[in-house]
């Protein structure tokens, strides 16, 4: 997945440091947006209470700015990362931040971003608890894999 990665870089202390800042500035930015923040605590229960703000905004009863988007879904890194670590990487136009999280033993790619523009398009036929077990077996299992 991103192995190439390990034999041509060392991981950047600083830009890590960098990147969770920013994800968690998005993360409070999201927060800010939402009414009710008491079950959202980044703990992996919070994942459905994510899921349920987000239906909100599907069904047209919150307003979410697409920098809000964004943030919902680096809450949902930051949730992963707490509790299993990783690092943040550049990926792609769809993703362009993932966490990788296993290396170098395994891979696991999580991408929230596409994951959470579909649950905001497509409504509860894309939930997130479901998506984010997924991510937690990958994880378990230490089996590389891309979460998407």
């Amino acid at each position: 997945m991103f192995g190439f990665l390990k034999h041509t870089q060392q991981v950047d202390e600083e830009a890590q440091d960098e990147f969770i800042e920013r994800v968690n500035g998005a993360a409070a930015a999201f927060l800010a947006a939402v009414p009710d923040t008491s079950a959202l605590d980044y703990s992996i229960e919070s994942i459905a209470a994510l899921d349920v703000v987000l239906e909100e905004a599907y069904q047209g009863r919150l307003a979410l700015t697409p920098m809000q988007t964004v943030g919902a879904a680096a809450y949902l890194y930051e949730v992963g990362r707490r509790h299993y670590g990783g690092l943040y990487e550049v990926c792609d136009d769809e993703d362009p931040v993932v966490l990788v999280t296993g290396e170098p033993d395994f891979e696991v790619c999580l991408c929230a971003i596409s994951k959470v523009e579909r649950r905001l398009r497509n409504g509860a036929a894309d939930t997130l608890p479901e998506f984010f077990q997924h991510y937690v077996r990958a994880v378990t299992a230490r089996t590389s894999d891309t979460i998407r």
